[in-house]
């Protein structure tokens, strides 16, 4: 279950500014096209793979990933039929019937793609024999499929198909063994110039300030294009503009992320491509691959991962990271876009299998499985049934499986991938290594960018519950700042605590303020001593002036006076001790009363009883408060 397909590997080269249909004609392959029982990796978005099926003298349906992309390659041309949802099944027969159509071209979704299936063989028409199935965007299977279970289900009919094919620019390894029954082959395209990519990773420990920097950076820009996998995260930022009274923007994300939007006062939001493009453009992982953006203006891109925010952003960069800059096709002055950036934090403490130990999960999952399956049938009494069942339902394996209980292996091989993507993410260096491997991106100026206060900082303060709780949090945090052996500018303390008053809440604002301004006056012992209350804070604050009797109380000199005149470790009759901490003060100007409570502010002190009544015993001395 481990061991991927072993295909024989072709290559194809192809010059610069050649397309695939001219490769293929040159090469010699039949009709110009993808040959058949292949996986095509063309190594590069862009180079016309779908457009040379749609060219080829055949009768063809091409599966895309997403709607956006059936309608960016459909358009208004009646030849060919875009099947989603919407699509009624008398347009779909229809277009099958059609004599007048020499070269039918049906461009659908793998759910799509059941319902062209069905009118088919409802209408005794032979799809497997008269038409080329081509899977575009073939990762997304694997990728998708955990979250999309229905875009597997054309896989069974798919090897049904005397002619069909694979083909993406990032096609992952696969572990399903009809590839190699059938005769698979990997056909992949070699370009004979160079393409590598230049691209800005920045490893932050507070995505916040590292994305709102890069923005500030690309202010003048005409024109940026953000892609991250992640609603509310594409939230935050659309916000942050609204903030500064900007409106130039578009977000593109599914039906129900734009309903999602609407509800939250984003109204520029579109399901499918809307030019032209907007100075700030948001795009989630359904725009990532096979979308044709064509616009008149070089973009800045950002790729963004926020692991706090939503662990799917995860971008891949043997994957998602090739096909985000692929979406844009207008060379412009020699490119097509000006900048490729990659924002990321790291290190959210997730546990990460090695292959060895997803086959023991796996393994054993499946062993868990079918011993409860056993004991199913074998049970007699109908709740040992009914519980053995539900548990079943809860099995991990299910994970694997599809609902007749054969082993998916699109499943299994989105598991390996989910913990591969996964390991990339636990430090800096790792992600910085993925990039490094796919041998397709120069990293100009790999930076690992660090602040004093981090993601986990601002989360954790966020999610306390209560005032004191805040406080507590907030206290212990400036003590690390404070206490810390890397010195830190003027700035950076700035910036530190500001984090902290990023919240929306307004009551919360003025409560980290007044904790902050607290601290940098009386410091964290005074605050831990009154156990955090704010009644107390603030008399401490007030008192802490200098020409307060309370900060004449704890000088340095009045310290002194008072444990020269009582060494700790003594007896003292009441009335002596009164009065010469008393005369101690008058000496320096303090109008405080002295009694009992006084002392053991300065000393641990006892009162005495039995033959020693009148008598307090002093221990160690050790002031409330200080001041020099």
């Amino acid at each position: 279950m481990t061991d991927f397909i072993q295909l024989e590997t072709r290559f194809l080269e192809i010059s610069k500014d050649e397309y695939l249909s001219a490769a293929f004609k040159r090469e010699g392959y039949e009709l110009d096209a993808i040959p058949t029982n292949c996986i095509l990796d063309k190594t590069l978005p862009g180079l016309g793979a779908t457009y040379s099926e749609i060219d080829a003298k055949r009768d063809s349906i091409i599966i895309e990933p997403n709607i956006p992309v059936i309608d960016g390659k459909v358009g208004t041309n009646k030849k060919y039929l875009g099947v989603y949802e919407g699509c009624t099944d008398k347009k779909i027969l229809n277009y099958l019937s059609d004599s007048k159509i020499k070269y039918k071209k049906i461009l659908c979704t793998p759910e799509g793609y059941l319902k062209v299936k069905r009118i088919a063989d409802e209408n005794e028409i032979n799809l497997h024999d008269k038409y080329f199935l081509l899977f575009d965007e073939c990762e997304k299977i694997t990728q998708d499929i955990d979250y999309r279970p229905l875009i597997s289900l054309p896989i069974k009919d798919f090897f049904l198909f005397k002619e069909k094919a694979f083909v993406s620019a990032t096609p992952l390894e696969m572990r399903n063994p009809e590839f190699q029954s059938q005769g698979f082959f990997k056909l992949k395209v070699k370009p004979l110039y160079k393409y590598r990519k230049q691209i800005d990773l920045i490893t932050t420990n507070n995505y916040d300030i590292s994305i709102i920097e890069l923005l500030d950076k690309l202010k003048d820009s005409e024109c940026v294009c953000i892609f991250m996998n992640s609603t509310n995260g594409i939230n935050k930022l659309v916000n942050h503009l609204e903030k500064q009274g900007i409106k130039d923007y578009k977000a593109f994300c599914s039906k129900k992320s734009e309903i999602k939007f609407k509800t939250k006062e984003i109204l520029n939001s579109y399901e499918n491509l809307n030019l032209p493009l907007a100075k700030y453009n948001f795009f989630t992982s359904r725009f990532f691959s096979a979308v044709d953006i064509h616009h008149d203006k070089k973009p800045d891109i950002i790729i963004l991962t926020d692991l706090n925010e939503a662990k799917y952003s995860r971008i891949d960069p043997f994957t998602n990271s090739i096909q985000i800059y692929g979406r844009f096709r207008n060379m412009i002055d020699g490119s097509k876009f000006n900048s490729l950036t990659h924002i990321t934090n790291y290190g959210d403490g997730e546990t990460v299998l090695n292959e060895s130990e997803i086959e023991s999960y796996i393994q054993t999952s499946k062993r868990i499985y079918n011993d409860l399956k056993n004991e199913v049938i074998e049970a007699t009494n109908r709740g040992d049934k009914e519980a053995l069942t539900d548990c079943m339902k809860s099995s991990p394996y299910n994970k694997f499986i599809d609902d007749d209980e054969t082993l998916n292996y699109f499943k299994v091989d989105n598991f390996y991938d989910d913990e591969r993507i996964k390991g990339y993410y636990t430090t800096p260096e790792k992600i910085l290594e993925a990039y490094k491997a796919t041998k397709h991106f120069e990293l100009l100026n790999p930076v690992n960018m660090t602040y004093l206060v981090d993601d986990k900082d601002r989360l954790g303060y966020k999610r306390s519950k209560t005032v004191i709780q805040r406080r507590i949090f907030l206290v212990k945090k400036l003590d690390a700042i404070y206490n810390s052996e890397r010195p830190f500018t003027p700035e950076e303390l700035e910036i530190a605590k500001n984090e902290f008053l990023k919240v929306d809440d307004r009551k919360i604002q003025e409560e980290t303020k007044h904790t902050i301004a607290a601290y940098e006056k009386i410091g964290s012992e005074a605050i831990k001593n009154v156990r955090y209350s704010k009644t107390k804070i603030d008399r401490l604050v007030k008192e802490s002036n200098k020409d307060s009797d309370f900060y004449k109380m704890f000088s340095k000199r009045v310290r002194d006076a008072i444990q020269k005149r009582f060494p700790e470790n003594a007896e003292y009759k009441k009335e002596d001790l009164l009065n010469g901490v008393s005369e101690v003060f008058r000496n320096n100007g303090v109008k405080a009363k002295v009694n009992i409570n006084t002392i053991k502010k300065y000393y641990g002190a006892d009162e005495l009883n039995g033959k020693r009544i009148g008598f307090v015993k002093l221990f160690l001395f050790q002031p409330d408060f200080e001041y020099d």
